[in-house]
């Protein structure tokens, strides 16, 4: 599940279709290795053992990088988080590690929500870009995030709850 809504935040992971690239960089990778060990075993005897020892190095070598990087993907997919609250919207990037990125953008600031869904595959599979214009130009692009209109509705009852909650204030505030 894609999307938490609570009453009191909602959380937005990236759409799965972003994992399935690491997935298949992941696969690729086990490919190579399978090949490599498929060349070393074949043609054993035509090669030296030298080479044949270094290829088991390399196969060796190539298989622990893919699985380590798949899980660090595994982490970062899982750490990649939109958090949107009544009066802002939290965007978490983390791998423990490697980075560790906090953006608070508050949503009385947020002038414009925009949503980009190009390309045949996205609209099939329900992802798209969220682009959200603040006040004094600055645009900030979420990509990949799943069903967008739902989450642009969500951020429009949000922006509408934060600007009606202050006009009131200001209608009932002493001049």
């Amino acid at each position: 599940m894609s999307i938490i809504n609570t009453n009191e935040y909602t959380i937005v992971k990236k759409h799965f279709i972003y994992f399935l690239l690491y997935i298949i960089k992941f696969i690729f990778s086990l490919l190579v290795a399978l090949w490599l060990f498929y060349i070393a075993v074949t043609y054993k005897d035509s090669i030296w053992d030298d080479i044949s020892i270094i290829l088991f190095w390399i196969i060796f070598l190539i298989l622990n990088y893919a699985f380590l990087r798949f899980i660090i993907w595994l982490i970062i997919y899982y750490n990649d988080l939109i958090i949107l609250l009544k009066d802002k919207i939290i965007i978490l990037k983390s791998s423990f590690f490697l980075k560790d990125d906090l953006e608070i953008i508050d949503i009385s600031k947020v002038m414009k929500i925009d949503v980009q869904i190009h390309w045949f595959l996205s609209n099939l599979m329900g992802f798209g870009n969220l682009i959200i214009e603040q006040q004094r130009d600055e645009l900030r692009v979420l990509h990949f995030i799943p069903a967008p209109y739902k989450v642009y509705q969500l951020l429009r009852e949000k922006n509408t709850f934060i600007n009606t909650s202050q006009n009131d204030l200001n209608f009932f505030k002493i001049k």
